[in-house]
Formats: structure tokens, C-alpha cells, sequence
């Protein structure tokens, strides 16, 4: 097993937990989808929004990803390494200044709390230090109105992959980069069943309405005036695509 391989299996242990129970189908509908702002669809994460596609940059920036490196260094100085120094100091009697009125096996069982549960952080602190240098230049997640394919980027590492619309699996998942969106919507991958975190930052129910709508080719394209330019050119595809069926019918 690879240690990619061995991450994968431990992020899907922890994403039943974080994630809810409910799929989300793709067919869902809302009258009051998630408008998408102009300054959104400017902004340097959009690299294409149109009657076409809509490719979303979710690469990590780096500072992020320097960010969980401290954290990691962060546990492993707290948890492992004054864990581990309290066990060798009872044993071995190291640290002989500690009270004599501490029972062993309360400070035993004490340490072997704080390691083991420090140890459960290790893959994703060692993962952290790894991704900075195997973090793949770019992620991108396509959603392909033209097409009605959605391209999911690897988490970490890895190749991308597509996905039919109406096959992807999506979740809400707890958000654990956030105090203020507790929630965001996760699409999971079926090669390795890696959740991809997605979403607008706002409502869910909103947000995921959207893609939905979006990625409907029956539909009109949903409100907003980022939309607006292309809504002719959208409208002359669906009557093209009505009369072809009309014809072969």
C-alpha cells in the first residue's frame, strides 16, 4: 500500500464522520438558486463562466498549505513529543522532579491519552509536508454545461476525472477550515471516493441549486447578470436542440 493509498483510506474514515447522511440528487430544483455577483466571476478562482462551462480554480494556495504544516508541527511539538518524554521519564527515570504524590499509572494512562491521540493526527501532519512539494500546479473543477460532465480534481495528488452530471454523488460535509460556514457541499470521486470540497460560500441548498440548474440544458441559464451576455446565444441552442428532436420524432 502506498502511502497515498494509506491517506485516502484514512480521509474516507473521516469523512463518514464529517459528512451527512442525505445524497443530494442532481435533479434538485429551488425557485431562488445562488445568484452568481460579477465580481465572483471576476475574481482570479473563475477562470471560465459562460453558457459552456464553468471552471473553478480550487488549487491550495500555498500560504494554505504552510498553514497545516504549522498546524502539524504545531500537534507534534504539544502531543507526541511531551507524551513520549513523560513515559521515558517514569520508566527510566527521567524527569525526577515530578511530585511524589503522582501515582504512576495515572500519569501512564494520561500520556498514553495524549500520544494516542496525537498519533491519530500523524498521517495528515506527515501528508502536510509531503503536499509541499507533490502539490499538483493546478485543480480544477469543471462543471461542462455543453456536455453535462462535471471534472473533479484529485485532493491531493493525482489525475483529474470526470464524472457525468447526473452520477455524482455530493454530500453536505462539515467544514473544518471554517468557524463561519459550518457546511459545504462535497463531491466524491469514484476512483478512490475522495470527497472534493465545492460549493459558492454561501447557502447550500442555494449553491447546489445552481449547479443544477446550470448544468440542466433544458433550462434557461440561471439568474444573474453574469449570464445575461450569453442567454441569446443559450436560448438559439435549446430551439436548435427542440426542433432536432421535433424532426427525429
Amino acid at each position: 500500500m502506498s502511502f497515498l493509498e494509506f491517506i485516502h483510506r484514512y480521509m474516507r474514515v473521516l469523512d463518514r464522520v464529517r459528512s451527512t447522511k442525505e445524497w443530494l440528487s442532481p435533479s434538485y430544483f429551488s425557485e431562488k438558486p445562488h445568484v452568481i455577483t460579477l465580481g465572483f466571476a471576476k475574481s482570479s478562482e473563475v477562470i471560465q463562466l459562460d453558457n459552456n462551462r464553468f471552471v473553478h480554480d480550487v488549487t491550495e494556495p500555498l500560504w494554505g498549505v504552510l498553514l497545516w504544516a504549522g498546524i502539524a508541527v504545531f500537534i507534534l511539538a504539544v502531543g507526541i513529543i511531551p507524551g513520549v518524554w513523560v513515559l521515558f521519564s517514569d520508566f527510566y527515570g527521567f524527569g525526577s522532579d515530578l511530585p511524589n504524590n503522582y501515582e504512576i499509572w495515572v500519569i501512564v494512562i494520561c500520556s498514553l491519552f495524549i500520544l494516542g491521540m496525537s498519533l491519530l493526527a500523524l498521517p495528515p501532519c506527515i501528508l502536510a509536508f509531503v503536499y509541499l512539494f507533490k502539490r499538483p500546479k493546478e485543480r480544477l473543477m469543471i462543471f461542462d454545461r455543453e456536455n453535462g460532465t462535471v471534472t473533479l480534481p484529485p485532493r491531493f495528488w493525482g489525475e483529474h476525472e470526470v464524472v457525468p452530471f447526473h452520477e455524482l454523488k455530493v454530500k453536505r460535509i462539515r467544514n473544518l477550515g471554517s468557524i463561519v460556514n459550518f457546511y459545504v457541499l462535497a463531491a466524491f470521486r469514484p476512483s478512490d471516493g475522495q470527497a472534493i470540497e465545492f460549493g459558492l460560500v454561501q447557502d447550500n441548498w442555494k449553491d447546489w441549486a445552481f449547479y443544477c440548474w446550470y448544468m440542466d440544458k433544458s433550462r434557461p441559464l440561471p439568474p444573474g447578470k453574469v449570464f445575461d451576455p450569453y442567454r441569446e446565444r443559450d436560448e438559439a441552442r435549446r430551439l436548435s436542440s427542440r426542433e432536432r428532436q421535433a424532426l427525429a420524432s
